[in-house]
């Protein structure tokens, strides 16, 4: 009866600090963080060309599906080396069973001041673009089912609704109408041989915005300008927390598009629709 009583209660302290330690660790994991940096050939965004060779460093710190994030280009405009196009854009958001919903401030370093000209639609000055997405992760549901699915409107900042003739329209006030311009992809991926992974992506404009130069092809009455099809093998080592990837990317858009635009005269890409980077990344976290 002692030897019962002295294995009972062995048991139920081995079995409360195995239960303390899990709940320690759970605490920990609501905790999460990563820092790393890609380097690429051309900085390549939605079917446009940014700029040339760039380096693009970024950190995420996420809590229990909560998370902020901030993510920096820093590189030439093109390969001409004319300037430098920093940008800087800081996201807050939640992530958690496959659904997204997040909003990004994104600021170029040329221009009105941090948050100036928000507010103004027509305020072609201001460096400063607000935007709320909200994506869905189907493989978080169906792991046999790759597939996500994402939407991004500009809520804030120049995006102005323009006419046929290309001028600003304007409510009852006086003041711009705004776009609300409208990005939305579709991302598939496909595991190959060697552990390289081909993502499949396909993105479009619902209504005329700045993915579509403001409508500019909309008056042969197009309602949906696809202006991203993209096509992007990646390789990823992973050494404990640390990281390693490597890419290859091209992409095309579909909008607007004829022979003296598909690839234009070197330096010249900020234009072109087909394009393509090759790059590589380094991240580490938990």
């Amino acid at each position: 009866m002692k030897r019962s009583i002295i294995i009972l209660a062995l048991t139920l302290i081995g079995v409360s600090a195995f239960s303390n330690r899990a709940s320690a660790t759970e605490k920990e994991s609501n905790f999460t963080y990563e820092v790393g940096t890609d380097v690429v050939t051309s900085y390549l965004w939605r079917g446009q060309n940014l700029g040339g060779l760039s380096i693009q460093p970024s950190v995420t710190l996420g809590w229990r599906g909560l998370y902020v994030s901030g993510w920096a280009n820093i590189g030439a405009d093109n390969w001409k080396f004319n300037y430098l196009n920093p940008e800087l854009d800081i996201t807050v958001g939640y992530d958690n069973y496959g659904v997204k919903l997040d909003m990004t401030h994104l600021y170029y370093f040329y221009g009105d001041k941090y948050f100036k000209g928000l507010g103004d639609a027509n305020n072609e000055y201001s460096q400063s673009t607000i935007e709320v997405h909200a994506g869905i992760d189907v493989s978080e549901w169906a792991s046999i089912v790759p597939l996500t699915v994402d939407w991004y409107t500009t809520v804030l900042g120049y995006d102005p609704v323009l006419d046929e003739d290309g001028n600003v329209v304007r409510n009852e006030n006086g003041n711009a109408k705004r776009a609300y311009s409208t990005y939305i992809e579709l991302g598939y991926d496909i595991d190959l041989p060697l552990g390289i992974v081909l993502g499949v992506k396909v993105g479009f404009t619902p209504w005329k915005g700045m993915f579509t130069d403001y409508g500019e092809v909309w008056k042969n009455g197009q309602t949906i300008g696809i202006n991203n099809l993209q096509l992007r093998a990646e390789r990823e080592f992973q050494v404990k927390s640390l990281s390693l990837s490597v890419w290859g990317e091209a992409m095309f858009n579909c909008y607007g598009v004829n022979k003296d635009n598909i690839i234009n005269t070197f330096g010249e890409a900020a234009s072109q629709k087909l394009n393509a980077c090759i790059g590589m990344g380094v991240y580490f976290g938990n």
